[in-house]
């Protein structure tokens, strides 16, 4: 009886500390997702900042996608945070090192030689080798669901489907896009914002569609707009965005 007792109470401490460590890994992952959105939306801001002084103005819809992705990701890289980035790198290659098992052949969406853009690696501790937390997909320019919105979100879902099915590394994943919009082309929205806002929630329910039977939500975040004019006087809005897709919170 009483052997019986201790092995139960080990058993509950157990239990008790793995609850307290994913309390702690999910609040640390919370706090990772926060400082990687803002980091994106900075290297956004930057790089249509820098590419407006080179260009007399124009918006990053007229950039090379490259541009952005290499913004994005200097901001992502600050050093002395444990964090690294890495470009173009081999999605399945990826995964292996994220501790995903892969079991018969991957999907489709994961090709052999297909790449993500942007890959943020966490360094656990000192001396140990990086582990991919989450993988970035780059639009120069995003405005209505299609074909290169579904490419990048299938891409992500299953590779975060298939993180979650083996209990990997891969924690979230993100689709970066600059988004913008000139006067409104229906009298239903009354601003460039009020058009920019319902284009962006559209983005927003077509990302979700597919990945909701997979276990996963998607979420916009898209901190500020930015408004402006042309010189006849047309009014215009902007935005860094992200689509965060991740597990919904407990």
């Amino acid at each position: 009886m009483h052997d019986g007792l201790i092995y139960l109470a080990w058993v509950v401490a157990v239990f008790v500390r793995i609850i307290i460590l994913e309390g702690v890994k999910m609040k640390e992952l919370a706090i990772l997702k926060n400082e990687v959105v803002g980091a994106i939306c900075s290297g956004i801001r930057k790089a249509d900042r820098e590419y407006g002084r080179w260009t007399g103005d124009e918006g990053l819809c007229e950039a090379p996608e490259y541009l952005v992705t290499c913004a994005i990701a200097r901001e992502l890289a600050k050093p002395g945070d444990g964090r690294f980035v890495t470009l173009e790198a081999n999605v399945q290659e990826t995964l292996r090192c994220a501790r995903v098992r892969f079991r018969g052949r991957p999907p489709r969406s994961i090709r052999k030689n297909g790449r993500a853009d942007i890959v943020l690696w966490e360094v656990p501790e000192v001396g140990r080798n990086g582990v991919p937390r989450s993988i970035i997909e780059v639009k120069n320019f995003l405005a209505e669901p299609g074909e290169q919105l579904s490419k990048d979100v299938r891409r992500l879902r299953d590779a975060l489907r298939l993180s979650m099915e083996s209990h990997g590394e891969l924690g979230f994943g993100c689709l970066a896009f600059w988004i913008g919009v000139n006067e409104p082309k229906q009298k239903k929205y009354e601003s460039p914002e009020a058009w920019l806002r319902a284009k962006s929630e559209k983005l927003c329910d077509a990302a979700s569609g597919l990945v909701a039977t997979d276990g996963l939500v998607v979420r916009l975040a898209q901190p500020k707009s930015y408004l402006g004019r042309y010189e006849d006087g047309t009014r215009y809005a902007w935005a860094p965005s992200v689509l965060v897709i991740e597990r919904p919170a407990a």
